[in-house]
């Protein structure tokens, strides 16, 4: 069975700015310590912006644990800058990344990041993985049917909450509902985030794993009877911490065939 464990770690920028340099060494430490918790580990998430540079340094400890690491980089490329999730492989080779499509006001003002203009999935050991950051995962409903139909079989969404971090939650499990897609949601730890004059204290933390509540077709075909929604396999709260869980891929797949056969009368996902 394809199985894989998956780690979510919700860090803190160091003294409260993403573009500092000593993020990168703070990510390196995380890392090590995501493994010496589980050595069985094989895939790793950092939030949205995090840790903002390092990615040569990332790419070395990726190989040296032989994991694969999707860590929030803002890269520059002709003039323009861009907020990237890149996806290292556990041979340290830069396998991808996906640029975020929809920036706020706060990102084209405050940042100066410019918009990505295509999604991508990514080709794995487990199987095929998409990227949603942020806003394009659990804002616009095309992105995560885009991605399913191109094969996306789990998705992790690095984000950054400022504002309404309480309903993110909500957001992500009507996008496991609506795909029947396992989902990695990663956010920074909390901290006094200022912007301008302006200090958001409300920020930050809630970072959790998603997945399909069934442990198999049986007790999948006795849920419609008695539904319970019981889908978040786990869940951070505002400190600095690290989630893991094991999902099963196949399984995944079966629940989301038999789901979109209930429902709409084929295995196919939505139009």
């Amino acid at each position: 069975m394809a199985r894989v464990r998956v780690a979510a770690i919700q860090a803190r920028p160091v003294g409260g700015e993403f573009s500092n340099p000593k993020n990168v060494q703070h990510a390196l430490e995380l890392l090590d310590e995501c493994v010496r918790l589980d050595e069985e580990v094989r895939i790793v998430c950092f939030p949205e912006y995090f840790p903002w540079s390092g990615r040569d340094e990332l790419a070395a400890k990726a190989e040296d644990l032989g994991i694969y690491v999707i860590a929030g980089l803002a890269e520059r490329e002709n003039h323009a800058l861009y907020n990237s999730c890149v996806l290292i492989g556990p041979d340290g080779a830069i396998l991808g990344r996906q640029r975020k499509l929809n920036l706020g006001l706060m990102e084209r003002k405050h940042f100066g990041f410019s918009p990505g203009r295509e999604l991508r999935v990514f080709d794995t050991e487990f199987g095929r993985i998409g990227i949603g950051v942020c806003v394009d995962f659990w804002g616009p409903p095309n992105v995560g049917r885009e991605l399913l139909r191109m094969g996306a079989e789990l998705i992790f969404n690095p984000s950054f909450f400022f504002i309404f971090r309480e309903v993110w939650h909500y957001l992500l499990l009507a996008r496991a509902v609506e795909l029947m897609v396992p989902i990695v949601a990663v956010d920074v730890a909390e901290f006094p985030f200022r912007l301008g004059d302006k200090v958001f204290e409300r920020c930050g933390g809630l970072s959790c794993i998603i997945g399909p509540p069934w442990r198999d077709m049986e007790d999948f075909a006795s849920w419609w009877y008695e539904p319970r929604f019981e889908w978040l396999l786990g869940s951070l709260g505002l400190e600095e911490g690290i989630l893991i869980r094991e999902i099963n891929l196949d399984m995944a797949r079966e629940f989301r065939k038999a789901w979109f056969s209930r429902l709409l009368g084929r295995e196919a996902p939505w139009p």
